[in-house]
């Protein structure tokens, strides 16, 4: 199963031993995200380090990038970029890398972010998932009854 993981999802990884970390870590899920997400973590790196010991950070922050793969864009993929640009007016702007890689590779986001998740929801342009969904997504439910649930949940 192949997923784009978003920035607030490595920092859930990264900052406690829970559902999420044991989901990212998953043997068969093949997961993806863009540079963007580890610069954005760099960049709060000191505030994150008030909230877990420096040591514990750095192993896990290792073992995700040996688990995630970061993909990037070359001159050919512009049109992902430019569509997803204009997609993230409708929620947040800063996730349009995000974006543009669902959209590159036609796979799901796994994001807890509201506002994405109800815009693909009424977009169809591509599909995010919370961690509730992700889970019903590995134990089989279909992609139809998983819209379902979400719908009932953010609308």
């Amino acid at each position: 199963m192949r997923l784009i993981v978003d920035t607030n999802k490595i920092i859930a990884c990264l900052l406690r031993d829970g559902k999420v970390r044991r989901l990212l870590f998953l043997p068969f899920l093949e997961l993806y995200t863009v540079q963007y997400a580890f610069e954005e973590i760099e960049k709060h790196k000191k505030i994150l380090l008030t909230k877990v010991p420096k040591s514990a950070f750095d192993l896990i922050l290792f073992k995700v990038k040996l688990k995630l793969k970061s993909v990037g864009f070359s001159a050919k993929d512009e049109k992902y970029i430019q569509i997803a640009k204009e997609i993230t007016k409708n929620f947040d702007y800063n996730d349009f890398p995000f974006v543009a890689l669902a959209l590159k590779l036609n796979i799901p986001i796994w994001t807890n972010d509201k506002e994405m998740i109800k815009y693909s929801l009424i977009s169809n342009k591509f599909l995010a998932l919370d961690t509730e969904a992700l889970e019903m997504l590995i134990i089989g439910k279909n992609l139809k009854e998983i819209k379902e649930y979400l719908k009932k949940k953010y609308f």
